[in-house]
Formats: C-alpha cells, sequence, structure tokens
C-alpha cells in the first residue's frame, strides 16, 4: 500500500492539539499522512510522543523513524494505524529483526537515508523493501532549504535496475518539486512549504499547480 497522491502532508508537531490540526488537514486534501517521530540523541528536534496521538484513520499513514534504535516503535506505531515504518539506515539494529517485528505486527517498511549516506550503502536493504525515503535536508527540523544534490540522489536511484519507489522528505517546495518529479520521485514529503505561512489549503494546490505545470 502506498499513498494515492504525490504531495504526501508532512507532521512534525510537540502537541495534540498540532497533531490533530495536522491530520484533519492531510485528510481535507488526499488519503495520505507523514509523521515524524524524533529522538534527540538522534537528529535534533523533538516531536509528540506517540502514547499522545490519536488514532490516524487515513487510508495510508507512514511514520518516520528518527530514531536510534527503532524496533520498539513498530508496535506503538502500527495501535496508531500507522500502515509504514520508514527506518533510517543510520539507525541501530539487526535487520533480520527489524523485518521480523515488522512481520508480528504487520507493518510495512521502508528506509530513510540522510544526505551525507553513501547511497550505495542502501542496496542491503533492497531485498526488505523497495521504498525509500531520500532526505532533502538534514533531519530533525523543518524549513531548511533543500540541498542542490538531493534531485541528483534521486536520479541515481530511479536509474538503478531495482525497481524502487522513491519519496523526498525535506525543503519540498514550488521551486524544485517539478525537477524532482522529473528526477523520478515518486511522492514529495511537505512541510514548511504548506505550513510555513498562509493558508494551508491554498499552499497545498499551489504546489499541486507547480507540478502541473511540468505535464503542460
Amino acid at each position: 500500500m502506498k499513498s494515492k497522491n504525490f504531495i504526501i502532508p508532512a507532521c512534525l508537531v510537540t502537541t495534540s492539539k498540532g497533531f490533530v490540526k495536522h491530520l484533519e488537514f492531510a485528510r481535507s486534501v488526499g488519503n495520505s499522512f507523514h509523521v515524524d517521530i524524533v529522538e534527540p540523541d538522534f537528529v535534533d528536534g523533538q516531536s509528540l510522543s506517540v502514547a499522545k496521538w490519536p488514532m490516524i484513520d487515513l487510508e495510508y499513514c507512514e511514520a518516520h523513524l528518527m530514531v536510534t534504535d527503532p524496533l520498539p516503535y513498530l508496535s506503538k506505531i502500527k495501535s496508531k494505524g500507522v500502515t509504514r515504518a520508514i527506518v533510517h539506515v543510520e539507525s541501530k539494529f539487526d535487520l533480520e529483526e527489524l523485518v521480523t517485528e515488522a512481520r508480528v505486527n504487520d507493518i510495512l517498511l521502508g528506509f530513510a537515508v540522510s544526505p551525507e549516506t553513501d547511497l550505495t550503502i542502501l542496496r542491503r536493504f533492497f531485498i526488505v523493501s523497495s521504498y525509500i525515503q531520500v532526505m532533502g535536508i538534514h533531519p530533525g527540523k523543518t524549513g531548511q532549504a533543500q540541498l542542490p544534490h538531493t534531485a541528483l540522489a534521486v536520479t541515481y536511484l530511479s536509474k538503478l535496475p531495482n525497481r524502487l519507489t522513491i519519496s523526498v522528505d525535506g525543503g519540498v517546495n514550488i521551486d524544485n518539486i517539478a525537477a524532482l518529479k522529473e528526477a523520478g520521485a515518486d511522492f514529495v514529503v511537505a512541510s514548511n512549504a504548506l505550513y510555513g505561512q498562509g493558508d494551508w489549503q491554498e499552499n497545498y494546490q499551489t504546489l499541486q499547480d507547480a507540478l502541473e505545470l511540468t505535464r503542460e
């Protein structure tokens, strides 16, 4: 199961009220939601405890685990309605144990790769999941400018013989969303471009319009 929308709204908040507001917005524009979980010993930043999440009733929800040890989170996020856990390849885990825990909890897996990590490291994970999330920023905080080599990383992965599903998270905006699509991205995760300022619905439509320009 995957998102039916190219643009997936993100949620990196510290309050239950903020979480509900982002969830309601995601429901209003599509079927998909991307929730960030941050441990400050893994990256800078903070997020709302999973225990304080409401149930997520969308067709597709992915949780981005910016944590040292992802295994204990799988049962927690599954109980909240998460479809897929996106695990950082830089985290500490045994791949076989991770796969087993995911199967026990009936949750899909994906793998995120930070900007400074060699993309060839991803190859050992392809047998587990073809869902790859390219970080366009240093993970942990929203509002960062997208790193210039992000589209190149997407192009590299899209040209591998493996049939990958590629998502881009971080720094997505009206100036680069079309280029990311053309480079081979299947999805983008949007945060600051939606919530930074102005009306969220209008900002979502502006991103959609920027994407549509490439199809004319």
